[in-house]
């Protein structure tokens, strides 16, 4: 094992991410490498644990930015797959954000989600275009052959409405309001003028998303309604629609896996009607309470978009009873091209294309650029978090955040967890859908040089035999 390649993938949100990631590291394992999965909040302690060839990282921001530059400074090189890979208004947005906020020049790989997004990387001078590929992201193989086999079945029978919503900054999981989330928007690189005004719409936009799902249900009697709040929000805040008998919140399971089973998606917002147009679900747009601050161009115009109560409500008929007008023009021409603009390819193999480029970069000439003495210091803060990780290894740091941290910061983290079972669980999906009629198990990664050091949390994989 010791002559292989060893990769680190970090997971940020599991609800999101990890089903993708998985994928990605079983094409890795395929390949002969090693793939291990790291939980995003115990990366500290187990990539330099663990020592890894490459880690490939959920973004470059100012929160991980001490974090990049230590593993560059171990030897260990750095990749990027952005878990937000459609974020922000445009692509050059976007790109700006990534170049302002994070630490790009540190990185030895960049993996962007589409054409558009490596476009405006290169207009930018982002990354180095060396440096830069678009792959698509893994968690859209789901969508398409022989993927899309190893989606889960929903644990509601199929034909029901789904109701994707997307306010994490006025109804968060996470975090104790949108004080926060405003300061967090403005870390990203928002101006703090556009971050309040776009919470203050977001505030609207949820109670009226959630007063329209509650009289949806009740227009619809017979029929089953799902609503499905972003990862990041709080669940509880649609008791009021969860209360009645044709309704139901649910938060697990993945976007893909929900709107698979689903007959039409109602939304406003929210990336996942581009998704549903990938699984042939019709979305459907809010759109007479929509706002320039809130809008996502792309979310909309793949959309049908009602301008009333009374337009949502025909179109939720017509979607039932299959007979919704043919598709504008515009609308089925712009579908097709935001494929390739935001996601390269909905053809199943993102993950080929990632695993490629990261063995690729493991395999090349260590770059001048990335010997540990140019790359700059880790912050005060930084050195200090890392001397405490070293000094006291994993139990101890846990048990002093654990006694001083607040209890936000923990509930944080424990929505950020995934387990063994889990993980394999998503590998016998996986291992039944492929076509190359090999086995793979997760187990924990310990380097038994360092245990102490070590969450235990990380998972590796190895081939069944």
């Amino acid at each position: 094992m010791a002559d292989k390649p060893h990769v680190c993938l970090v997971v940020d949100n599991p609800l999101r991410d990890l089903e993708g990631l998985v994928l990605l590291a079983r094409q890795l394992a395929t390949r002969g490498a090693r793939a291990t999965l790291v939980p995003m909040y115990q990366q500290g302690f187990d990539v330099p644990a663990l020592r890894p060839d490459l880690v490939l990282v959920n973004y470059t921001r100012p929160n991980n930015a001490d974090l990049i530059k230590s593993y560059k400074r171990a030897g260990i090189l750095v990749g990027v797959l952005d878990t937000e890979g459609i974020g922000g208004k445009n692509a050059d947005q976007f790109a700006n954000m990534v170049k302002s906020a994070g630490c790009p020049e540190l990185v030895d790989l960049y993996c962007v989600w589409g054409q558009s997004q490596y476009a405006a990387f290169l207009r930018q001078s982002t990354v180095a275009e060396e440096l830069l590929h678009a792959t698509g992201c893994p968690r859209y193989d789901f969508c398409a052959p022989p993927w899309r086999g190893a989606l889960p079945t929903p644990s509601v029978r199929r034909g029901y409405v789904l109701i994707n919503t997307n306010f994490p900054t006025v109804n968060p999981r996470f975090s104790t309001g949108s004080s926060q989330e405003e300061e967090a928007m403005v870390n990203a690189g928002f101006s703090r003028e556009f971050a309040r005004r776009f919470i203050a719409d977001a505030a609207q936009a949820y109670r009226s998303v959630l007063d329209m799902a509650i009289k949806l249900a009740g227009y619809f009697p017979s029929v089953e309604f799902v609503l499905r709040p972003h990862p990041f929000e709080n669940s509880n805040s649609y008791d009021a629609f969860a209360a009645l008998p044709n309704a139901k919140v649910i938060q697990s399971g993945t976007s893909l896996e929900w709107i698979s089973g689903a007959r039409l998606l109602v939304h406003q917002n929210c990336s996942t009607a581009i998704e549903a147009t990938m699984l042939n679900v019709e979305p459907l747009s809010m759109e007479w309470f929509n706002t320039p601050a809130l809008r996502l161009d792309a979310a909309t115009r793949v959309s049908r978009s009602a301008a009333g109560e009374a337009d949502m409500f025909e179109l939720v008929r017509q979607g039932l009873e299959d007979h919704l007008p043919p598709l504008p023009a515009e609308t089925a021409a712009f579908r097709r091209e935001i494929i390739s603009d935001l996601y390269t390819a909905v053809d199943g193999s993102s993950s080929v294309r990632v695993s490629e480029v990261v063995l690729a970069a493991i395999a090349a000439p260590r770059r001048g650029g990335a010997a540990t003495q140019t790359v700059p210091r880790p912050t005060l803060r930084g050195l200090a978090a890392n001397a405490v990780r070293r000094t006291l290894g994993h139990g101890a740091s846990s048990l002093l955040r654990r006694t001083y941290g607040s209890a936000e910061s923990e509930r944080r983290r424990a929505g950020k967890t995934f387990d063994v079972e889990t993980v394999n669980a998503i590998l016998q999906r996986l291992d039944k859908a492929s076509v190359d009629h090999r086995r793979f198990v997760a187990q924990p990664a310990v380097d038994e040089r360092a245990t102490r050091r070590t969450s235990g949390a990380s998972l590796q994989l190895a081939e069944a035999t």
